[in-house]
């Protein structure tokens, strides 16, 4: 489902952020929400496929946190400024995490 079409207005930790990518990533690229652990910067988006994989995109100020994730009007109000501006928000796929196989 597309970011902007999710009815849930929040994206809780280990909800995944699929976009169109670009050099240096693939052709698609994900980032997971999850929790820094910080109170200053409670969520962040970390990469979780291809050759970046592991590696954090971006801390989350406090400001896009609502109860229990990051609210998703702010991510989608503010994609440019702070997660991936090389993939339009409207593109954006959201995923409720990876299946344990």
């Amino acid at each position: 489902m597309k970011l902007i079409d999710s009815r849930n207005n929040c994206i809780s930790r280990g909800e995944i952020l699929r976009v169109k990518g670009k050099y240096p990533y693939e052709e698609l690229v994900d980032f997971m929400v999850f929790e820094t652990m910080e109170k200053s910067n409670p969520y962040g988006l970390m990469v979780t496929s291809g050759y970046k994989a592991g590696l954090i995109l971006v801390y989350l100020p406090k400001i896009s946190n609502i109860s229990g994730g990051l609210d998703k009007n702010w991510v989608v109000s503010n994609w440019k400024q702070w997660v991936y501006p090389d993939c339009d928000v409207s593109e954006v796929y959201l995923i409720n995490g990876y299946a344990a196989k």
